[in-house]
């Protein structure tokens, strides 16, 4: 492994809040799966040379494709089989093949709970990892694969379309990127494919540092050329916090200054964005 960096404000609430999930036994979160769909079927892609494997759930739609695919990434493993059996199951009834890669588990550390440390961009290898296995499948049509990440996650899609890293070697190209309530903390905005921010507009943490990576903008003032990288589009969600997509936080939670809280119109409304931009893209 390479170094890791040092945690955000924004990244550490919501490790934090990954924390309290496991602590309290998940038990709102199982509560939210009752009418789940159908398992999904579980997939391993080989870390090689590490002797690891990162799980995935593969959801597809009926027919014989190939279909347009998304790579899910979530904050962390006690949201993996939430993004699969909310996302995951949304995205197959559009119409997208859906994976979701549970990366942070299978590069953890003996003893400890993965949610407390960052995410690491060398992870965002993975993605692509996850990319191949889905066109080696003849399951999706390469020029139209996309990345979706939560929270912690959103860190990796950063890391996935930055032009400068991974995306540079990698086989297959992403066509476009969504991330929710990201740490956009000390990105610079400079993406190789469109990508979309989604910010709820009671979060001040991560709306204002959200809205100031779109901008281009530093501390100082405008500090990216407007032609510089692929498009960055934010929508800041109205009376939504952190989290707005996650029934678990029904009751809401305060974890270091961040407020996190489900917000049913926020979610509604964060799939019709969401299946707006895949379409136009």
């Amino acid at each position: 492994m390479g170094p890791r960096r040092r945690s955000s404000p924004a990244v550490s609430a919501l490790t934090s809040i990954a924390m309290l999930l496991v602590t309290a036994g998940l038990s709102s979160l199982r509560a939210a799966q009752l009418s789940a769909p159908a398992p999904a079927e579980e997939v391993k892609i080989p870390l090689d040379p590490l002797p690891f494997d990162v799980k995935g759930y593969l959801r597809r739609p009926s027919g014989a494709g190939p279909f347009p695919g998304v790579v899910l990434i979530p904050a962390c493993a006690p949201f993996v089989n939430f993004d699969d059996r909310n996302w995951g199951a949304t995205l197959s009834s559009w119409g997208y093949v859906a994976l979701t890669l549970d990366i942070f588990t299978a590069h953890g550390v003996v003893g400890r709970q993965t949610c407390i440390y960052p995410a690491s961009p060398e992870f965002a290898d993975d993605i692509y990892r996850g990319v191949n296995l889905l066109v080696e499948r003849k399951l999706v049509d390469p020029k139209h694969i996309y990345l979706i990440g939560f929270g912690r996650g959103g860190t990796l899609v950063f890391a996935a379309v930055d032009p400068n890293g991974v995306i540079q070697r990698a086989r297959h190209k992403l066509r476009a990127a969504i991330t929710f309530y990201p740490p956009c903390d000390e990105i610079k905005g400079v993406m190789a494919v469109p990508t979309l921010v989604l910010v709820g507009a009671r979060d001040d943490q991560g709306r204002e540092a959200c809205r100031k990576m779109a901008a281009g903008e530093d501390d100082i003032g405008i500090s990216r050329e407007p032609s510089a990288g692929a498009p960055i589009e934010l929508v800041v969600l109205p009376d939504a916090y952190a989290g707005f997509d996650i029934p678990a936080f029904q009751k809401p939670a305060d974890v270091r200054g961040l407020h996190i809280e489900y917000n049913k119109q926020a979610a509604d409304k964060s799939k019709e964005v969401v299946r707006q931009f895949l379409q136009s893209h």
